[in-house]
């Protein structure tokens, strides 16, 4: 078993109006110390049902989101108007729901460049806003966790994608879940947030929550998440936790 460097802060969720609430809690916290700090938020968000949870956390928090400065932490290398891009999922959820959240505030990958421009000219986006010529610290990266223990777009089928140690976005191919072509974030983007917070739903994922979080088991890529001065936080609702003793 492997240590962290920081302890994890696990928040159980009894229902999915409390695991909203928390979200917005977390939110409210984080954006106000990064603006307090810098005068912006940045924010590396992830897809599937994590956008509907935010969305509900942002109306609830009545946000101001002004210098909030959005990225994805991975995409799928389609269109922007195809029904696989995370980017496209999340400004149409947000223009019905979020209106007052403009679409200059997504930092979004240009997926009309070659799969490898694609992953390069992120990467640059992400220093450029983020770095301060240095390595890039988000405030803030919202991720999810898939039922084979991945995060981002890093798969456990994939595994040197896991030893990358000098590119920050990095291109994938032949993903084991579809769309195949992606980019992502790699770790040591990753570990250098200040918070790192994984929501984590649905007892489908019970047992391999414990063996990412508990037993910090590496032959699933969450559980190399392990930021190295910043928060480590798991949110889960009752069916994820149940084998953690998190409820």
């Amino acid at each position: 078993m492997s240590e962290r460097k920081s302890p994890l802060k696990v928040i159980p969720a009894v229902s999915e109006d409390q695991l909203v609430q928390v979200l917005a809690d977390l939110l409210k916290r984080c954006s106000q110390e990064a603006l307090d700090r810098q005068g912006k938020f940045s924010v590396g968000l992830s897809g599937g049902s994590l956008i509907q949870l935010l969305t509900k956390a942002l109306k609830l928090g009545s946000f101001n989101t002004d210098k909030w400065v959005f990225f994805f932490c991975d995409e799928r290398y389609v269109p922007l108007d195809d029904g696989e891009s995370t980017y496209g999922a999340y400004k149409a959820e947000w223009q019905t729901h979020l209106p007052g959240i403009r679409e200059t505030q997504f930092v979004r990958a240009d997926p009309t460049k070659s799969l490898d421009d694609c992953a390069a000219e992120y990467e640059a986006k992400v220093k450029d806003q983020v770095g301060c010529g240095c390595l890039p610290q988000f405030d803030l990266l919202l991720l999810g966790m898939g039922p084979d223990g991945h995060t981002c777009s890093l798969f456990p089928e994939q595994p040197a994608t896991l030893q990358e140690t000098k590119r920050l976005v990095i291109p994938i191919r032949n993903s084991p879940k579809p769309p195949p072509e992606r980019i992502t974030f790699t770790l040591p983007l990753i570990n250098n947030a200040r918070d790192v917070t994984f929501v984590v739903t649905g007892a489908g994922k019970a047992s391999v929550v414990k063996r990412v979080f508990v037993d910090l088991d590496k032959e699933f890529p969450a559980a190399w998440v392990n930021p190295k001065q910043g928060q480590l936080t798991l949110i889960v609702d009752g069916g994820a936790g149940k084998e953690i003793g998190a409820l």
